[in-house]
């Protein structure tokens, strides 16, 4: 979109599409599958179509198996269920096809585990595996065998010794890391490390060693990232000088309203400051040109919006409180846009749609053509899909080729008696087709002006426009509609891309950053790089864009933590604007400024490490400050799963009988910790109370899953008469396991069970919970 082009890409950038694996011809024996360019799934305009043969391979299966074996010894006793030759169920293909890729499966108890190893045939480098499968017993996990430091030893001793055609010198780890890779603090400890794989001594994005090693020190995954592909000279053409210049002279910033995702949601918005379409893309090193997103010379410096003009036919909501039935949804549709024929509509679902909106419901339908060719390779089925709001009948998406790409087809047949539009008639039906579709687009929408080279698609046969949505007459990023026509004017790709933008937000009056300061502030972060990168090998807007790789400038936040936040123009402060891609030091080295000496230092660290707990914006822990029952829950949920929140949006039905409204801000955490049996939801809790250490221990016996222990046996046991207030304790069974356990103490022959529980007492809890892991009956955490 035109507004802050950079994130906007994070978000829009098509990354290709997975195809399904082919059936497996005997899963309980190993068999070998040759494969070759007919049956990569590849189109014939595609690249790297690379022919799988086997005779070329310098390693052979038995060996690249023994070596894997050798790799990871918990595979001793796994079996091969088979061996293929060529790499086939993803797209676009690999150009390297000399691959053995095994198969594994690994009994365990009653269930049956697989997963895959793949092993360079010509080398005999190790490319990938991921041991995945459960162990048997309760472990104790914490504290872990190894340290950071010896677990990077031993990732760096694997590599070696995996990878050997690999110089150890070309690796360089990386020291900043997503927020997003957090682990658990309960269960198996996991050190992961991230490589960078130099080319011709310049960092480079396209190559990268990852792997885990655990607690320990077993490896537990491998994955090695690259393509064989043709790298340019490392020496520039555009000096450093010359390109800073171009940069500097040509960036810009632009006022408009952000979203906020967190757990790929939309949980927030922000009036902000943020880079203008286009103004941090790289500059290519040998042209001093700056490339979009596809490889091409960006000729138009600024891109200017004009306004939607007021169409024939506009888009009129229903009116009725009833919401449509599958076929309804898919009549309309049908009525308004062109579907191929011999299409026919197939397992309509009727979902909520989480990132847009989640209170509005929509169905998603698609029309699929009958496969004809049973026994050749196995492509995703041709089909059209579109999305429809079940209340208002709005078309939300609409692709009439969801997967044209894999299986060679001809190209749509042109309407009889119809001639091939101009670029000025495209745009023209596209904004009829906008206002056909989108509520009030005329008076809420503007169109992008990025003229004909950038509008009309490399195969010729369509056009491409990006319109941007207004509120208070500032643009909302990601907040308007990408739409596609073909040459001859049917709709071929329609998305809106917003999700619901509250009432009151601020308008321009409220911003107190000048355009200047802003301006200033994102150019004193960046600063140039020189590297490879590469543009291209994915699909965009059902067309391949060939993979090449540029030497370039690119801009780069000098302070990593600020290259996924944008400057609030209301306060002046930085805001990250996906939660989950936040960048922070390994290790989380920036430790909260308050906790020196405190005697809860170390738990707290820990939990500060773990993301558990967060400083606030000074920087601050404020370890003695009392905390709410719900604060605890979502102490332990967290530890439990960093990620609980998109567990339960994926979950939508589950624990759907508790009594925390979706509105409140534990509402997730409550639903987590009901789902894996810590709370009865038939009993109240009151979430927003301080948390009193008499409720801390009848909650710590629900994690640990001793309540009936507490109830029979220990409720009328003489440990909680110890306390010279036992009179004043009302659980005493609750009490008396969680003192047996060492989770909780007496305080000078008391135990206070009304005294308020403060944010250290809790880390230092919850971590004798953590250390206690493998002395229980059941492990912790775990539903």
């Amino acid at each position: 979109m035109a507004f802050f082009g950079l994130l906007a890409l994070l978000v829009a950038l098509p990354q290709g599409a997975a195809l399904a694996e082919e059936a497996v011809e005997s899963w309980g024996t190993m068999s070998t599958v040759l494969v070759t360019t007919g049956n990569l799934g590849t189109g014939p305009s595609k690249s790297g179509e690379a022919t799988a043969d086997p005779s070329q391979a310098k390693i052979t299966k038995e060996q690249a198996i023994a070596k894997v074996r050798e790799w990871f010894p918990a595979l001793a006793e796994a079996t091969v269920s088979r061996v293929e030759y060529g790499i086939h169920n993803v797209y676009p293909a690999p150009s390297n096809q000399n691959v053995w890729t095994i198969d594994w499966q690994v009994e365990v108890g009653n269930g049956s585990y697989g997963f895959d190893s793949k092993v360079d045939a010509i080398t005999g480098d190790l490319i990938s595996t991921y041991v995945s499968f459960p162990r048997q017993g309760n472990k104790a996990y914490y504290p872990p065998k190894l340290t950071r430091e010896q677990a990077l030893e031993k990732a760096k001793a694997f590599i070696a010794k995996a990878v050997p055609s690999l110089s150890t010198d070309t690796m360089k780890e990386e020291d900043m890391s997503f927020n997003s890779d957090v682990q658990t603090l309960f269960g198996p400890v996991q050190y992961y490390f991230n490589f960078s794989v130099l080319k011709n001594g310049l960092p480079s994005g396209l190559e990268s060693i990852s792997i885990t090693i655990s607690g320990d020190g077993e490896v537990t995954q491998f994955n090695r990232l690259g393509e064989r592909l043709d790298y340019p000279s490392p020496v520039p053409t555009v000096s450093r000088a010359d390109a800073e210049k171009k940069f500097r002279e040509e960036f810009q910033v632009e006022l408009g309203y952000v979203p906020v995702y967190k757990n790929g949601v939309i949980t927030d918005w922000v009036l902000a400051w943020g880079p203008a379409s286009d103004a941090s893309q790289v500059i290519n090193a040998q042209t001093g040109h700056k490339i979009d997103t596809e490889g091409k010379d960006i000729t138009v410096t600024k891109v200017m919006d004009s306004v939607v003009p007021a169409g024939t036919k506009v888009f009129q909501p229903r009116t009725s409180t009833t919401e449509l039935t599958s076929d309804e949804a898919a009549n309309l549709v049908e009525q308004t846009v062109f579907i191929p024929e011999g299409r026919k509509l197939s397992y309509p679902s009727l979902d909520q749609d989480y990132f847009r909106n989640p209170e509005r419901k929509t169905w998603r339908l698609r029309w699929e053509e009958e496969r004809q060719n049973l026994t050749g390779p196995i492509y995703f089925p041709t089909q059209s899909s579109a999305m429809v709001d079940a209340l208002t009948g709005q078309i939300l998406e609409f692709q009439i080729e969801s997967y044209n790409y894999g299986e060679p087809r001809e190209p749509l047949a042109a309407p009889a008696g119809a001639a091939k539009l101009n670029y000025g008639q495209a745009k023209q039906r596209a904004l009829e087709w906008v206002n056909q579709l989108y509520p009030q687009a005329s008076q809420d929408l503007k169109l992008l002006e990025r003229g004909e080279s950038w509008s009309r698609l490399s195969n010729g046969e369509q056009f491409r426009f990006e319109l941007n949505r207004y509120v208070n007459d500032i643009p909302v990023l990601s907040g308007g509609v990408s739409i596609t026509v073909d040459a001859y004017g049917r709709l071929f790709y329609y998305s809106v891309n917003h999700g619901q933008v509250p009432a009151n937000l601020p308008d321009g009056q409220a911003v107190t950053v000048t355009a200047e300061q802003a301006l200033q502030s994102y150019l004193d972060n960046y600063e140039l790089k020189l590297l490879y990168t590469q543009f291209g090998g994915f699909m965009l807007n059902n067309s391949y864009v060939e993979p090449k790789v540029y030497l370039v400038y690119s801009p780069q936040s000098k302070d990593p933590s600020r290259s996924y936040q944008v400057l609030n123009a209301v306060t002046g402060k930085w805001v990250a604007t996906f939660d989950d891609l936040r960048m922070e030091p390994v290790g989380n080295k920036k430790e909260p400024k308050d906790l020196k000496g405190h005697w809860a230092e170390a738990d707290l660290k820990t939990l500060v490490r773990y993301r558990i707990l967060e400083p606030d914006d000074e920087g601050n822990l404020h370890p003695n400050e009392t905390i709410t029952v719900g604060d605890w829950m979502t102490y332990a949920v967290k530890a439990v799963n960093p990620h609980y929140s998109s567990y339960v949006m994926a979950s939508p039905s589950a624990a759907t009988d508790v009594a925390v409204p979706t509105d409140d801000k534990y509402s997730q955490v409550f639903r987590y910790a009901a789902e894996l049996g810590w709370i009865d939801t038939a009993q109240p809790l009151q979430l927003e109370q301080k948390l009193t250490r008499e409720q801390l221990a009848a909650l710590l016996v629900s994690i640990v899953k001793y309540d009936r222990l507490a109830a029979n046996f220990y409720e009328k046991n003489a440990l909680a008469d110890q306390f010279s207030d036992a009179k004043q304790i009302t659980r005493p069974g609750e009490v008396a396991v969680a003192v047996q356990l060492g989770l909780l103490q007496g305080q000078n022959g008391k135990f206070n069970p009304q005294r308020q529980v403060t944010k250290a007492e809790a880390a230092s809890i919850l971590m004798r919970l953590v250390k206690l892991q493998g002395q229980t009956d059941q492990p912790i955490g775990i539903e």
